[in-house]
């Protein structure tokens, strides 16, 4: 593994060596360079580009001699700018990975072209092939991750269905290259999903090191937890994510807020990768589908959603098993604790707005824990002609985690407000203070929201 001053050098060595490549260079056989990383010894003495070359074999062959026959001018251009004791001596070296993107963009392009000459848009009836604007993307984090740095996977504290499932498929896929590839969480993987393949994988032990890190289904740093400053230490940080309220963060940011699930873009990035959708890596991506769309309940069940899913049921998913472990085995603990928020359920703004709360003695009468709370707002989303649905959840002392769901306003910018985030219609934020003040916030915000939709 480079130390830190090995990479701080060899991303220097990158930035410099790609502009003289660009501006200095006039070899006419030289072709369209990009350098993909420069390898530098510990004594800084050697140094090893890897450069990808688009075009034909006879353009790669043609380049590859041009950047062998101006070494000389490269490294006399180095010691111009940049101060090191030595200029390394240089190394170029085809990567191949480049040129498996360009192969990857052939190919939806070709698609694209087959498509309108049928007369329909691309993607109808395939969905591992998205909209345009995410295409590059998609091919650079497949080239990335097909480099085999030493990489780890980061998914939000209090992990849901699609966290779990999402950082389990791409960590198998990864594997069929040679890669074991932790899933990092700052909790445990709630019993609801120990069905899934290896949930062992998902573990808050951070490795000594590391160069890429793929945060997956986080709306921003402070959704990791404890583990958060994971993020800081990593080379390069990839992000993949469907939240509204992101804002990005990564070096390489792929963040989709149409897709219903970022188990969906994962599904994506594994089909770049090239990677076998097997049954294990289908039962992931299906259970993190599922559950973000309530078993293709929720308004984000769209066509290309079934597509996707009717495609990993044929790899091997099984939609029945999976509903059985995530929805219909609840322990007692569960069952009480939902008894409980149903026992207190209340309305507001003329039963447009219907909300419920879990207070700390309700936890210890039923003997529950935060993770049986799942699936009880969906609960509230019953009552007849309610719009909005409110759950408050005591974590601590004068301290609640709000979860909303809705179909008349827009809960993420409600959440938002207050420190939280998410979806159109379905968002969380959590908010301090004793729960008569916090649930008169928070219900007098939606109220107004309501007002403002008339």
């Amino acid at each position: 593994m480079p130390t830190r001053r090995q990479m701080r050098v060899g991303h220097l060595l990158q930035q410099e060596i790609s502009d003289i490549i660009r501006t200095a260079v006039r070899d006419p056989d030289l072709g369209f360079v990009t350098i993909t990383e420069v390898e530098v010894s510990g004594d800084l003495a050697r140094a090893r580009v890897h450069v990808g070359v688009m075009g034909e074999d006879s353009d790669v062959r043609n380049t590859m001699k041009a950047l062998g026959r101006a070494r000389g001018l490269v490294r006399s251009e180095l010691a111009q700018r940049v101060h090191l004791k030595r200029i390394p001596s240089l190394v170029f070296e085809l990567d191949e990975t480049a040129r498996e993107a360009q192969r990857i963009e052939s190919l939806i392009n070709q698609f694209e072209s087959e498509q309108a000459q049928l007369g329909r848009p691309s993607g109808e009836n395939d969905q591992q092939l998205p909209a345009a604007d995410y295409q590059l993307v998609i091919a650079q984090i497949a080239e990335l991750l097909n480099a085999r740095r030493p990489t780890v996977i980061l998914i939000h504290h209090h992990p849901d269905g699609d966290a779990v499932g999402s950082g389990l498929a791409l960590s198998l896929a990864l594997e069929q290259s040679g890669q074991f590839v932790p899933v990092l969480c700052a909790d445990p993987v709630p019993a609801r999903y120990h069905f899934l393949p290896e949930t062992d994988r998902v573990t808050s032990v951070v490795p000594d090191d590391f160069d890429v890190a793929v945060v997956l289904d986080a709306g921003d740093c402070q959704q990791l937890g404890e583990l958060a400053g994971i993020v800081e230490q990593a080379s390069v940080v990839v992000w993949i994510d469907h939240h509204r309220t992101n804002q990005g963060g990564g070096d390489v940011d792929y963040l989709d807020t149409g897709a219903a699930a970022t188990a969906l873009q994962v599904y994506r990035v594994i089909s770049a990768l090239g990677a076998q959708i097997d049954e294990r890596i289908a039962t992931c991506l299906y259970c993190g589908l599922a559950t973000d769309t309530g078993f293709f309940t929720y308004e984000n069940t769209s066509a290309d959603v079934l597509i996707a899913a009717g495609e990993l049921v044929q790899a091997g998913a099984d939609p029945w098993g999976i509903a059985t472990e995530v929805q219909n085995r609840i322990g007692p603990a569960a069952a009480r604790l939902r008894g409980r928020a149903l026992a207190c359920l209340a309305t507001a703004a003329n039963g447009r707005i219907v909300h419920a709360a879990l207070t700390p003695r309700d936890f210890t009468v039923a003997g529950a824990s935060q993770e049986d709370t799942e699936g009880i707002i969906d609960l509230l989303k019953l009552v007849a002609d309610s719009g909005v649905q409110v759950l408050f959840k005591a974590i601590s002392h004068n301290h609640w985690r709000v979860s909303l769901r809705s179909s008349a306003v827009d809960v993420a910018a409600i959440a938002e407000a207050f420190g939280g985030g998410g979806h159109v219609p379905a968002a969380g934020c959590s908010v301090p203070g004793a729960l008569p003040e916090v649930r008169a916030k928070v219900i007098q915000a939606i109220e107004d929201a309501l007002d403002r939709k008339r």
